[in-house]
């Protein structure tokens, strides 16, 4: 498809990089930012936003990137730092989260489980097809997108899509949630949501869309990637261990916990209302 042509003919894009350093300070240097969750600072290369480009399969094309991936603030949490270069191949991603609707079919193929119903708040048996399907287990989402011809993006692909060139704490930029722009938690100190009681439709807050034009990267359900956790950051994704990344945040979330570096974890057994996905695929 022309979307896909397009992507093969990007060049590899340096963000957050001059052509021999990182723009971060070195670990442990406080930044220089006046808002202290503004974790990334403007990259030293100047690139236009990004084109939009969603394929007939609702995927948009995140082109190949060199990028600083991590935070460099020193306030953020030592899962997160120190930055490190990572480079990404071209690949494309869900636009929104996996709906209701789309897990429902594959159950009735007969080519996924039924998420077990672990809370009153988990979103399969409510109705509504256009919630993002959360209780889901790792499994299960990685079945999903398998069936799909697809498969769960990888720690730095998920990052790459949330944060595109601009490198802010949200996708949508450096400005602090609010309802308006994602579903999380009102605030950190409240257990009170902007969903309500669950996580909403997907797609319905597009100011909160990541540069590539990825919705609800940040809220709504943490996303289960491929990669194991590993606590400290550095070299090359596990191979194995007892649990696996969640990226985003979701409706229970901190907003605080909803940046596009925050990195949490769950394990194989996790499947809890907050927790959801998103597939990716390699370009063709």
């Amino acid at each position: 498809m022309a979307s896909e042509r397009l992507l093969r003919a990007a060049p590899t894009l340096l963000f957050g990089l001059s052509a021999l350093a990182l723009a971060v300070p070195a670990r442990g240097e406080e930044s220089d930012d006046d808002d202290s969750e503004a974790d990334a600072r403007a990259p030293l290369v100047s690139l236009p936003p990004p084109p939009v480009s969603v394929s007939k399969d609702g995927m948009i094309g995140i082109p190949a990137a060199t990028f600083a991936m991590g935070s460099s603030d020193a306030s953020s949490p030592p899962n997160e730092r120190p930055p490190q270069l990572v480079t990404v191949k071209t690949f494309l991603i869900d636009r929104t989260e996996v709906t209701v609707g789309a897990y429902r079919a594959c159950v009735t193929e007969g080519r996924c489980a039924a998420p077990k119903r672990s809370s009153a708040t988990c979103t399969y048996e409510r109705g509504d097809a256009e919630l993002p399907v959360n209780c889901v287990t790792f499994a299960d989402a990685d079945g999903f997108c398998r069936a799909r011809a697809k498969r769960l993006p990888t720690e730095a692909e998920w990052e790459l899509a949330a944060r595109g060139p601009s490198l802010h704490a949200f996708p949508w930029g450096a400005a602090k949630p609010s309802c308006a722009l994602a579903v999380t938690l009102l605030r950190d100190t409240t257990s009170k949501s902007c969903g309500g009681d669950g996580p909403t439709r997907v797609g319905t807050h597009a100011a909160g869309a990541s540069p590539f034009g990825v919705l609800d990267m940040s809220g709504n359900v943490e996303e289960w990637v491929s990669d194991y956790y590993a606590e400290h950051r550095g070299g090359l994704a596990p191979r194995s261990g007892a649990s696996r990344v969640l990226r985003g945040g979701g409706w229970l979330s901190w907003p605080s916990a909803s940046r596009t570096t925050t990195r949490g974890y769950g394990s194989a057994l996790e499947a809890g209302p907050n927790v959801g996905f998103r597939c990716a695929r390699d370009a063709r």
